[in-house]
């Protein structure tokens, strides 16, 4: 389902999602689906801001989360589907 809709909004790479609340930027799907809201605001959790990067170096993407703590390859943030729906 996700190729088909990246594909439907111009084929696309990956979608980035929000109003999602995650604990930190992550992604689902092979890196094709990223979900960045991290609920920084107090009203929400109050969690900690990050930021995706996504940038082209030389002709090669390079996706990193930008944290508190510094550079984080986006390779290390993505997670195992928790589930399939038919």
């Amino acid at each position: 389902m996700i190729e088909k809709a990246l594909e439907q909004v111009g084929n696309c790479d990956r979608m980035v999602m929000g109003h999602t609340v995650q604990s930190k930027i992550n992604a689902a799907l092979d890196g094709k689906a990223w979900r960045v809201d991290v609920g920084a605001s107090r009203g929400v959790i109050a969690g900690t801001p990050e930021v995706l990067e996504v940038m082209n170096v030389d002709g090669t993407e390079v996706v990193s989360v930008l944290t508190k703590s510094g550079k984080v390859p986006g390779s290390e943030r993505h997670v195992m589907a928790m589930a399939r729906f038919l």
